[in-house]
């Protein structure tokens, strides 16, 4: 497996390449501007029309690459050379005609490894691409890359031993949140308008709002097999900076099989004029008010939801500290299978391998004291969760919360090897409690930018609707889009720098 700084090293040079003549755009820095105002289906238009071709963006995609990603270290496995070649053969077809692309590194793609951020995993060579690979193929997509994730997603932040730390766009010391971190570094940096990523407890909608990005999670079952088979936590779709590049590629993924239990959605293609009841609660399942910053961002996305003419209305989370044991007793013996390939794979525990980040070497050592008994406990109370928060949730169309308590914190902060396991457990669980509620019970969620904190670093507006009501969610997210646009606020770590 060639790695990624091998291959910037060895062709960063070639890659550099002039552009091809352009039809529109004579120069690197018009098409540069082209893809900071313009998202995937607008590109994608454009290609359709004549006005710009695949070559063109494949190669300013990947020399913004080149020259960003060496200080966000987003994308561990370029396929530079593959999109090129591609895209000078590329027909104009699908709704993404040309458009560059990233997919996390979960998501199995022929003639790639599929590492999970894990060195467990570093010599998965897939054979055979995902379903959902083969509906981003179809809609046209170019493949430029896959994205930085910690090991197998386990925590919020997008650091590890094999794929190294991802930084923050907006402020390289900085996390970029996880586990889809990669993916949402690449879409705040300007190198491609969208990009895959999946959530098993916040994974895309954590790095969206750490990285001032929408990110939708789906509801469970809703799309077809792609980085898992969708019937447990994890589910798939992307981060992108546009809401109608999210929606398409939701349509587009969709399962459509006669087991599918949501009738497929139409793409949703703008606001509507239905005025919604819209739940109100800043705090966390521990009870906990989040960062004064991210309080005041909240409370005036809830206000300017009441500004456009929905009802707002305060209400309580009915989730407490309980779910936070129920959950890992549930998602650590995923740890669990872990540390067994790891010794599987090695024929040694992993304390005496090293293939193991420590946190997660530490939660499957963690989680073997839960018993049968244990999960089926964990299973009853996630099921009558689940029944309670449906219930309360009916009396709404869509809740509003934090997606986080804080901006994203520095790097080192959620994943540090010299702390203990229970002091990293409680940052990670108190950091990120807003978000996995909904995987748990099966929800839709969103990530849709709230502004800038003090700091400068992005906030996130956490919007939630019942099962299988993805559209309520588009339709709010393209209304808050017109309302108060984040196109306009670039990262500095972005194409703004070229």
């Amino acid at each position: 497996m060639i790695s990624r700084r091998h291959f910037l090293g060895s062709t960063a040079a070639a890659l550099a390449v002039p552009l091809s003549s352009a039809r529109v755009a004579a120069a690197q820095g018009d098409l540069r501007n082209l893809m900071m105002r313009t998202d995937g289906l607008g590109l994608a238009q454009m290609v359709k029309a004549g006005e710009v071709s695949p070559l063109e963006l494949a190669e300013t995609a990947i020399n913004a690459a080149l020259a960003l990603d060496g200080n966000l270290n987003a994308l561990t496995t370029p396929m530079y050379e593959q999109a090129l070649a591609r895209a000078a053969v590329m027909r104009p077809q699908g709704p993404f005609a040309g458009v560059p692309f990233a997919v996390k590194d979960n998501l199995d793609v022929a003639g790639q490894y599929t590492t999970h951020g894990s060195r467990v995993y570093q010599d998965n060579y897939q054979h055979y691409s995902a379903p959902l690979a083969l509906a981003q193929e179809a809609a046209g997509f170019n493949l430029i890359g896959k994205t930085n994730m910690p090991e197998v997603g386990a925590i919020p932040t997008t650091e590890g031993q094999l794929l190294e730390p991802c930084c923050n766009p907006w402020n390289l010391d900085h996390s970029t949140g996880g586990s889809s971190g990669g993916s949402a570094a690449v879409v705040a940096a300007g190198i491609v308008p969208v990009a895959h990523a999946s959530d098993g407890g916040g994974s895309i909608r954590i790095p969206a709002a750490s990285c001032g990005v929408f990110g939708l999670k789906p509801s469970r079952r809703r799309m077809v097999w792609g980085s898992s088979d969708q019937t447990t936590y994890a589910v798939d779709n992307c981060v992108s900076r546009s809401v109608r590049d999210s929606a398409m590629l939701f349509a587009l993924g969709q399962d459509r099989s006669p087991t599918a239990p949501f009738a497929p959605l139409p793409f949703v293609s703008g606001p509507s004029s239905n005025r919604l009841t819209i739940g109100f609660d800043l705090r966390n399942y521990y009870g906990n008010l989040p960062d004064p910053d991210v309080q005041r961002a909240i409370e005036q996305m809830a206000q300017l939801c009441a500004d456009l003419g929905h009802t707002v209305i305060e209400t309580t989370n009915p989730v407490d500290d309980e779910f936070e044991l129920r959950f890992n007793q549930i998602f650590g013996f995923r740890m669990v299978g872990l540390a067994d390939a790891a010794t599987a794979k090695a024929g040694r525990p992993p304390s005496e391998t090293g293939l193991l980040d420590t946190f997660v070497m530490q939660w499957a050592e963690a989680a073997r004291q839960f018993t049968p008994e244990d999960v089926a406990a964990a299973n009853a109370y996630m099921q009558k969760l689940g029944s309670d928060y449906q219930a309360w949730l009916s009396g709404m169309d869509v809740f509003l919360s934090p997606v986080l308590m804080g901006t994203a914190p520095r790097l080192g902060t959620l994943y540090d090897p010299g702390k203990s396991f229970e002091e990293m457990f409680g940052r990670i669980t108190n950091y990120a409690s807003f978000t996995a509620v909904q995987n748990a019970i099966g929800l839709p969620g969103m990530s849709v930018p709230a502004g800038l904190g003090s700091d400068g670093l992005p906030i996130g507006s956490h919007f939630v609707a019942p099962a299988g009501r993805e559209d309520i969610l588009f339709a709010l997210a393209y209304e808050l889009e017109q309302a108060k646009p984040w196109w306009d606020s670039w990262a500095p770590m972005s194409l703004t720098r070229l």
